[in-house]
């Protein structure tokens, strides 16, 4: 028997569904789902798509990139240098391909993609690294 208290939490957990899929701001709930879809966060998380912490804040130039990728990471995304630091999203985000595997023993990131900077100190480009990657079978 379906009791009442049952049926009202699925209606909210329904309804909060729709209303993060039209777009209405619901913070940590969309955030955490996001983050879930990036191979690395640490140390960044949030600011790895906002301006600042604690949200809501404005969305980052990497951020804005996501959004209007539909909120999903993959290759188109990872080939754009979204912060125009002359390294692209995939480097700075540990997963040049974009299939969501990290690349070989990377446990953090060095640079943000939604903050020009560094590229985390690399001197390879992408062209190099998916040769290294092809040469040692790394995925």
């Amino acid at each position: 028997m379906i009791r009442y208290g049952d049926c009202r939490r699925a209606r909210r957990a329904l309804g909060l569904a729709v209303l993060a899929a039209i777009g209405f701001s619901l913070p940590s709930w969309a955030t955490e789902l996001d983050l879930q879809q990036l191979p690395l966060v640490e140390p960044f998380e949030c600011l790895i798509c906002h301006v600042s912490d604690p949200l809501p804040a404005d969305l980052n130039s990497f951020g804005s990139d996501f959004l209007a990728n539909g909120r999903i990471w993959n290759a188109t995304l990872a080939a754009v240098d979204s912060d125009g630091d002359a390294c692209v999203n995939g480097v700075e985000l540990g997963d040049v391909g974009g299939d969501g595997n990290v690349d070989g023993n990377v446990t953090s990131l060095l640079s943000n993609p939604g903050v020009a900077g560094d590229c985390g100190g690399s001197n390879v480009d992408v062209r190099t690294w998916g040769e290294l990657k092809a040469l040692f079978e790394l995925k």
